[in-house]
């Protein structure tokens, strides 16, 4: 599950990371959880196609969960070993999105939450860092461990 805040690079991660799951030999879905921001869905959906990964989408819904859940029956229908969910970020840190990142957290039971953090951020990147682990109390993974 990727987690971050808006603009700070998830759905191109998402893209990056399955890439690199797929030269390991993974077989990824990539799965569109930003069900707010215009166009995040279509996004992903190009990025997917570039890299001829497969991406879940379900425009007709808005609840996150029900999508990561119907991603999931469809990723074990289809023989994907590794499902990468796309969440939704905010301009700020609000209450509602860490809900919703709980929410999804709690019925998803992720393997791995990576928090993506645009450089620009800077210092108050920790301030971030904290916030989201405070929320999903999770191990953080630097992102600097990842080779693409």
């Amino acid at each position: 599950m990727l987690v971050g805040l808006q603009g700070s690079g998830k759905t191109t991660t998402a893209g990056k990371l399955a890439n690199l799951l797929r030269k390991q030999g993974k077989k990824p879905l990539l799965v569109a959880c930003d069900v707010y921001r215009p166009a995040a869905i279509e996004q992903l959906q190009v990025v997917g196609k570039q890299l001829n990964i497969p991406v879940f989408a379900n425009e007709n819904s808005k609840d996150v969960v029900h999508i990561a859940k119907q991603a999931m029956s469809t990723a074990i229908s289809k023989l994907n070993d590794v499902i990468i969910l796309d969440t939704a970020g905010r301009l700020h840190i609000d209450e509602a999105l860490m809900e919703e990142l709980k929410n999804l957290k709690r019925n998803t039971k992720p393997h791995e939450i990576m928090l993506v953090v645009d450089s620009m951020t800077g210092q108050d990147a920790v301030n971030v860092a904290e916030k989201f682990n405070e929320a999903l109390r999770n191990r953080w993974r630097s992102i600097n461990q990842i080779r693409w």
